[in-house]
């Protein structure tokens, strides 16, 4: 609600300034909201919610940061970091898939979480993947959710966010936060069954919007969005390395990441189950919550137990 009232004000008063207080009042916030760590390689930014239950690892994707995440339940507590190069994690803690799942594993460290099950989405798949491999004392298990598992140049693709300013980026988020429910979910939403399912509950809606504002603004993030788009044309994942207990979930009409990337990793990892949501594509979170969501947490209590 916050980011809607200071968006409209932005909107009536049209101008530099208006923008740029806007682009201030939203950094600040990210900056309120979540907490830095000392660890054994440096500062990390995190997000810890819930109070009870095993610990989810939620690793963002790209663009993203600790504010793109998932709910804790009663259940399960989610603990979420900032990935180098995003937000106030120093891109030079860790470049690499490996680097980065070493930054994650000294977080657990300071924090004193001894085991999680890890869930790396979309461009936070790399890390996950490694952590799952090199850490398995430290994994339950890990969930590929529309997981980026083998190498493939994107930069095509996503040109156009790549190269998109603050501020160009700000009058389309800004526009389409104040569209009908119905006309977001057309503009974002080519399957008119997954329009329907994100309009038949308002949380749906919401959920949406707090992902597509989790993206901006990409001045803070550029630097994890470069490093990522070179690292996903050139590693090599370790899947061959996992033996923790794999869950990949992804939607049949992906067309961000293809579904392909889930089936290598099931080929690949010993005993990995595949969850194919079918019509669910890369906003799947927002649409088939219903569906995804008592997974996740079946999944995370199944093998949490010590």
């Amino acid at each position: 609600m916050k980011i809607l009232i200071s968006l409209l004000l932005a909107i009536i008063v049209s101008s530099p300034t208006s923008y740029f207080y806007f682009k201030y009042s939203f950094l600040n916030d990210l900056k309120a909201n979540s907490e830095i760590v000392e660890t054994s390689l440096g500062s990390v930014e995190y997000t810890l919610k819930g109070n009870n239950g095993p610990v989810l690892l939620f690793i963002h994707g790209t663009p993203g940061g600790y504010d793109q995440t998932t709910e804790a339940t009663d259940k399960f507590r989610v603990l979420t970091p900032s990935r180098p190069g995003y937000l106030r994690t120093s891109i030079l803690l860790g470049k690499t898939p490996l680097e980065q799942a070493k930054v994650f594993k000294a977080l657990l460290d300071a924090l004193g979480i001894d085991k999680v099950t890890v869930m790396g989405v979309s461009g936070g798949g790399p890390s996950s993947l490694e952590f799952a491999a090199k850490f398995p004392e430290r994994t339950h298990g890990l969930i590929a959710f529309e997981a980026v598992s083998y190498a493939e140049d994107l930069t095509e693709t996503d040109a156009e966010i790549i190269g998109a300013s603050d501020f160009s980026l700000w009058t389309q988020l800004a526009s389409m936060s104040f569209l009908s429910n119905e006309n977001l979910a057309s503009a974002i939403l080519p399957n008119p069954k997954n329009r329907e399912k994100l309009l038949n509950k308002p949380k749906n809606v919401e959920e949406l919007k707090r992902l597509v504002w989790s993206i901006w603004p990409l001045s803070a993030r550029q630097e994890g969005i470069k490093n990522d788009y070179e690292q996903f044309s050139s590693f090599s994942a370790p899947l061959n390395e996992i033996t923790v207990p794999t869950l990949a979930i992804h939607g049949n009409e992906d067309i961000n990441v293809d579904i392909s990337h889930a089936t290598t990793l099931i080929e690949n990892i010993q005993g990995a189950e595949l969850y194919t949501v079918k019509g669910g594509d890369h906003y799947m979170s927002s649409t088939h919550a219903e569906e995804i969501d008592p997974l996740i947490e079946k999944f995370i209590l199944k093998y949490s137990v010590q």
